[in-house]
């Protein structure tokens, strides 16, 4: 739920000595001003002082003067022109375009180590049809609230004063904004304030960590707050840019009399366009049957984890050759893939196609995933359960499972579809409750077996095609 955009945390970096864990006692103060821009867009400016450690800051101090055959001025210059590339870059890395920036050192004192970032930020304000409403993200929590804490806690005693002022733009009404909140666990604190001059949203907020806190002083401080919002509405509706992301997964199981079974699995990836020409590039450029290898070496390590023996096994990729789809297809003829358990079988899947908790706070792309699973029995299996059948709709967001039986050939086809900016609490109204699918069956003789373990792991062996190609991607 606290997966917000880093934007707020990047422009607290950058300077060196904030992270070496030596530290004592590091105090700063922290403005953000922001002009909001009809369409979004912002005038941003950060300044950023470093008030203690005196020690680490003289440290800096000499790290960016002693530079040879430069004169001060030029050893500042060029602290600057690396620290403004540095910022520009990790904004980027985020999806934040900026121009016109700057990055300007206004006191480089033992007590007082000041640095401002300017520029102009595209989509600082982010608009939703799906709500009708502008929203701007800013952290008071200073990014503690998501983060990761070691067991042994922070060995930092940290003090950190924090101002944002969000300047609306010209006839937008306050929808929403940060309360006050304060928290404490034992000498640490935690605190907001808020208050609202005309159109300007101006939030505080003050953090004392006392060294060594535990996880657990961290849960109790930031734990709860979840006010990370500044929304509003405008007369006029803004402009909308995200992605669409369409996939299709498909798998058929035909299980033999001799015990035998054919497995076809197939991932179809068709949008973002973009990131699909891309993925096409990065295996062209590792070889397609180098990317197959990979591939099914991914199959083969949880078939056999689960027991199972892999007689054949082949897969091939289409479609790089020609802008499209890129499709994934994989065969395999398996034995010791099913076993008897007290009479029945049992074949287990999960039907959602998709984690909630994995969206984060809203939905950033309009998602769109469906799945066609095709299930053939031995002609004297008799069939004593399969998924019933389901069809939602919440706020335009969808989704339907659907389950037909035709003789011992079973079919199950799920899709759910996702709007651009659905907030948690829509998708997991959609999806969080259902239930995990089965398909259930009786043989009149004890030829073939299955189990659980082994079967749901073929279903989620549709999972094992999309890691290897984010595996690609990171290479």
């Amino acid at each position: 739920m606290k997966r917000l955009g880093s934007f707020l945390i990047i422009l607290l970096l950058g300077l060196s000595f904030v992270q070496v864990e030596a530290i004592d006692y590091y105090k700063e103060e922290f403005t953000l001003k922001v002009g909001v821009l009809r369409n979004g867009d912002a005038q941003i400016t950060v300044v950023t002082s470093i008030l203690g450690p005196k020690d680490k800051i003289q440290e800096e101090i000499a790290s960016i003067l002693n530079q040879t055959n430069l004169t001060e001025e030029e050893a500042i210059a060029k602290f600057e022109e690396e620290q403004l590339s540095s910022y520009i870059a990790s904004l980027k890395n985020t999806g934040v375009e900026t121009k016109n920036q700057t990055f300007k050192v206004t006191s480089i004192r033992e007590d007082n180590f000041t640095v401002v970032f300017t520029a102009y930020a595209e989509k600082f304000a982010n608009y939703y049809s799906y709500d009708g409403y502008w929203e701007i993200i800013v952290d008071p929590t200073r990014g503690y609230g998501a983060m990761q804490i070691p067991d042994t806690g922070l060995s930092q005693k940290m003090e950190l004063h924090s101002t944002f002022i969000i300047e609306l733009p010209e006839g937008a009404e306050l929808v929403e904004y940060p309360q006050a909140y304060a928290k404490e666990f034992g000498q640490s604190k935690f605190s907001v304030t808020s208050k609202v001059e005309g159109n300007k949203v101006i939030i505080g907020s003050d953090i004392y960590l006392e060294e060594n806190l535990s996880p657990e002083g961290f849960r109790a401080l930031f734990g709860d707050y979840n006010a990370f919002y500044i929304r509003y509405t405008t007369p006029y509706e803004g402009e909308e840019t995200y992605q669409s992301v369409k996939t299709e997964q498909y798998l058929r199981a035909e299980i033999l009399d001799d015990g035998t079974t054919e497995l076809f699995i197939r991932d179809t990836y068709i949008e973002p366009k973009e990131q699909v020409e891309f993925i096409k590039l990065q295996i062209n450029l590792m070889g397609a049957e180098n990317v197959t290898g990979l591939i099914l070496q991914n199959y083969l390590q949880g078939m056999v984890a689960q027991g199972m023996t892999v007689e054949d096994a082949n897969a091939s990729i289409l479609g790089l050759d020609k802008e499209g789809p890129l499709t994934i297809e994989t065969n395999y003829l398996l034995k010791n893939f099913t076993k008897l358990i007290n009479g029945t079988y049992e074949y287990s899947f999960d039907p959602t196609l998709l984690n909630p908790s994995q969206l984060g706070y809203r939905a950033q792309n309009e998602i769109n995933q469906s799945l066609k699973i095709e299930f053939i029995l031995p002609p004297e299996a008799e069939i004593v359960e399969v998924p019933k059948n389901i069809s939602r709709e919440v706020k335009g967001n969808t989704y339907f499972l659907s389950t037909k039986v035709d003789g011992n050939r079973i079919l199950i086809t799920a899709n759910v579809f996702v709007r651009y900016g659905a907030p948690f609490e829509d998708v997991y109204s959609l999806v969080g409750d259902v239930e995990r699918g089965y398909i259930r069956y009786r043989l009149s003789s004890e030829g073939t077996n299955l189990t659980t373990t082994q079967i749901a792991g073929v279903a989620g062996a549709v999972i094992l095609v999309g890691v290897a190609i984010f595996m690609l991607k990171k290479r």
